[in-house]
């Protein structure tokens, strides 16, 4: 699925933002992250063509960041901090009961396509351990079992907003990658 044009904007927009186009390289992948949910081939090689890099050291970036995703996830991801301080204040407990709540592994999304849980190494929030960061935008901290119970209801109630602008909603844009290989 090609990029929307709303999001191919936003990439020609930061391209104005930094002085050598392939700086805005981030931004112009987390754009179509947002637009598709995750980066596929096509979607690799469009943000690669508007940046004017090969796209083979594109594919190398998405690969090393944790916060690029190569195949469907969730609607929403949810990113457990799994360092020290978070260890400390109960992080394990937090992700044992995630696990157990939405019947799914780490790295594994539910039946239903609403969640994927996520390990990650920092999430840089220390001083509000334990913490999860939801989507890689928005923090839940200082989570305790009913927070995080709380907190999984209320991302169930929030108004459904379809991936970018191609208006598809998340489970049948994983089903489609899917069939897709």
């Amino acid at each position: 699925m090609p990029l929307s044009e709303k999001t191919r904007a936003e990439i020609q927009a930061a391209l104005t933002r930094y002085p050598q186009r392939r700086t805005a390289i981030l931004p112009a992948l987390r754009a179509a992250q947002r637009d598709a949910g995750y980066l596929g081939q096509e979607q690799i090689e469009e943000v690669a063509n508007l940046l004017e890099l090969d796209p083979n050291a594109v594919y190398m970036l998405v690969t090393f960041y944790d916060m690029l995703y190569r195949e469907p996830k969730g609607r929403f991801v949810l990113g457990v901090c799994k360092n020290i301080a978070c260890y400390l204040r109960g992080a394990d407990e937090i992700i044992e009961h995630l696990l157990d709540r939405l019947g799914v592994g780490l790295n594994e999304t539910t039946g239903d396509g609403m969640f994927t849980v996520r390990p990650f190494e920092c999430l840089a929030s220390c001083g509000t351990a334990p913490v999860i960061l939801i989507n890689n935008e928005e923090y839940a901290e200082r989570l305790t079992i009913e927070s995080v119970d709380r907190l999984l209801d209320e991302l169930r109630a929030r108004p459904f907003e379809a991936a970018g602008e191609h208006g598809i909603p998340w489970p049948i844009l994983q089903a489609e990658a899917a069939n897709r290989g």
